[in-house]
């Protein structure tokens, strides 16, 4: 993507700020090169820092490969960028282009790309990704012609990936290449997601074949504890500079990608896209994932060629060095060290999750936990029991069997827990034992029991209890955008902006919780002025901008329902009396079988309570 998007500075809500805590856990470490956002590098991951020993470029035993990406069309970038690295590196072992190869995916821009490689005598082993620009023809009606509104110009997927296939000589998205014994593993975009559905951009789709693929690789190599390296064109959300704030989520199995590397310290993950300076402090860091090994894996940003600025990486016996280059100036901009991982005795960890922000007074709500082996050795004949503080009850058993749990795996166990009857905010713990009855692990979680609110009381500032939505989550103060939390702008309805209200893509809906004290549920109701077209600006199919029906229910019966609101319409008056019900559930329904474009906003959305 071309547009290099600045940071966010509105404050994030304590919820999000708990999501992408769970989410992300990228912390700072004492090791050279890694800093978490807003920290500065270690002085040794500067250039003229202390000295160390790190394997370079030619040191026996070490293989060295480049890693380039974002070329988009510069070709004459493309020749320096490689001069440079050869300079550097002249025994370079392999060649990665992390995505963004070419411009729009024309046959004759890999063509251009592979005749400057020819030149360079580039033909070691290549692995590359494939990014979004290798999908944008479809907006062109020929290479000099731009024709958006005519999207896609007779295109179909299979063009786009078959012209990728060709200078990738593969027939996958994925795979690996395996260079004097260092793994470099590939993954991408098995869907064009804009093309499945009209609501998402360029938001990376895996499938589950390649997710076993995925991790059936990291497993492999994760054994031996040395390095290895992951390339994906698109960063993980807070990972590297410019993955924070409204650039949002774009891997739609950002969950399953993380856990797959969480539990390999020695896995470093490559992503590009962002055209960020790699000389800055947030060029890398270290990623911590629940469960996972205290250390994390490390996220690296690629830099772009386009701006003259790639990756080397050299690694040997001991571990890897990452080197960030500026061909313009022909020096290090930046460097990290990757050691090789102690794979020493195992070790068990065990996390605890729920999926809700509380629970209802007296109702019921799940708590997960998630066993996990690190290292070496399997789990087998462990228990893991469940700690109740008074008040909370299950019919279920407390006491459960887990195992065997192998290396790199996980285990899940859920409980159905009833809140108590009044308010409570406390921990629920479990404990994991061996077949000795000794403690190998433990974790608890405070689990909220919602409080009634009182008087008038804003929609967005409850917990909660419950939240279905088409795409991410509900949003507070915001109208829904992608898979991302607070991934989109304010809520805005026929020209007035909202300050406050909720969020959703149709079909959606919202739970929370009155408690009895309130009497009515007020907002304005409508479509989002601001529909997302995506960065090819295509059109809606059959020009639909989007129509939704709203409705209210109070304790599960319908006590209101809107006419179809479509975009540009007034917003709808909903004046809803709840009559002392325990919970109001806001809904947003897709009028005609398709969420195409319906961003449900309720603004305002307040109840009336007693004092």
């Amino acid at each position: 993507m071309a547009v290099q998007r600045t940071p966010r500075t509105r404050p994030r809500s304590p919820r999000l700020r708990v999501l992408l805590a769970a989410l992300t856990g990228a912390v700072l470490l004492a090791q050279p090169g890694l800093a978490a956002a807003g920290n500065p590098a270690p002085e040794a991951a500067r250039p003229g820092g202390p000295a160390h020993a790190e394997p370079k470029p030619g040191d026996p035993g070490t293989t060295t490969f480049d890693v380039f990406s974002d070329i988009q069309g510069h070709i004459d970038d493309w020749d320096a960028v490689l001069t440079d690295a050869e300079r550097a590196a002249p025994g370079s072992a392999a060649t990665v282009i992390n995505g963004d190869i070419v411009d729009r995916g024309y046959a004759d821009e890999y063509a251009e790309v592979r005749e400057v490689m020819d030149a360079h005598d580039r033909n070691q082993p290549l692995l590359t990704s494939f990014g979004n620009h290798e999908a944008y023809a479809p907006a062109w009606c020929d290479q000099q012609t731009l024709c958006q509104p005519s999207w896609p110009n007779g295109f179909v997927p299979e063009d786009l990936y078959g012209t990728y296939f060709d200078f990738a000589g593969t027939d996958k998205v994925y795979g690996e290449r395996v260079v004097n014994g260092v793994p470099l593993i590939g993954i991408g975009p098995d869907e064009l997601m804009w093309w499945e559905d009209p609501n998402l951009d360029d938001h990376v789709h895996i499938g589950s074949e390649q997710l076993e693929w995925f991790r059936d690789r990291v497993e492999t190599h994760g054994r031996t504890g040395k390095p290895f390296f992951v390339f994906t064109h698109y960063p993980l959300s807070d990972t590297v500079t410019q993955s924070d704030g409204d650039a949002g989520r774009y891997h739609l199995m950002e969950e399953e990608i993380r856990e797959i590397l969480g539990d390999y310290p020695q896995a470093v993950l490559f992503s590009s896209h962002t055209h960020a300076d790699i000389g800055r402090n947030w060029w890398a860091s270290r990623v911590r994932v629940p469960g996972g090994h205290p250390d994390g894996f490390t996220a690296v940003d690629t830099g772009a060629v386009l701006n003259r600025q790639y990756i080397q990486v050299t690694t040997g016996p001991a571990g890897a060095v990452v080197r960030a280059r500026d061909a313009r100036g022909g020096s290090v901009i930046n460097q990290l060290t990757v050691p090789k991982a102690d794979r020493g005795v195992g070790r068990t960890t065990l996390t605890l999750d729920t999926p809700v922000e509380a629970a209802a007074p007296g109702r019921s709500v799940d708590v997960t936990a998630t066993v996990a082996r690190l290292g070496n050795g399997a789990i087998g004949g462990a228990t893991i029991e469940l700690d109740l503080p008074d008040g909370w009850a299950t019919d279920a058993d407390t006491t459960r069997s887990v195992g065997p749990v192998k290396p790199g795996q996980r285990e899940r166990l859920t409980w159905t827990l009833r809140a108590p009857n009044a308010f409570a905010d406390e921990a629920i713990g479990v404990v994991a034992r061996d077949r000795a009855g000794r403690e190998i692990a433990r974790a608890s979680r405070n689990v909220a029991v919602a409080a009634a609110p009182s008087g008038e009381t804003r929609l967005s500032d409850l917990p909660l209890l419950a939240e279905t939505n088409t795409h991410g989550p509900v949003e507070r103060d915001r109208t829904n955008g992608g898979p991302a939390p607070a991934d989109r702008g304010a809520i805005t309805i026929d020209g007035t902006t909202y300050e406050h209200g909720i969020g959703m893509l149709a079909p959606a809906s919202a739970t929370f919780y009155s408690g009895g004290r309130c009497s009515r549920l007020t907002a304005l109701a409508g479509l989002d002025d601001n529909i997302p077209q995506g960065s090819q600006r295509r059109p809606y199919p059959d020009g639909d901008a989007g129509d939704v029906v709203f409705v209210v229910q109070a304790d599960g019966t319908e006590i209101y329902r809107s006419g179809v609101v479509r975009q540009g319409d007034p917003a709808v008056a909903v004046d809803a009396a709840i009559d002392g019900a325990d919970t109001v559930r806001l809904i947003a329904e897709d009028a005609d079988g398709t969420s195409t474009g319906d961003y449900a906003d309720w603004g305002d959305a307040t109840l009336t309570c007693a004092g």
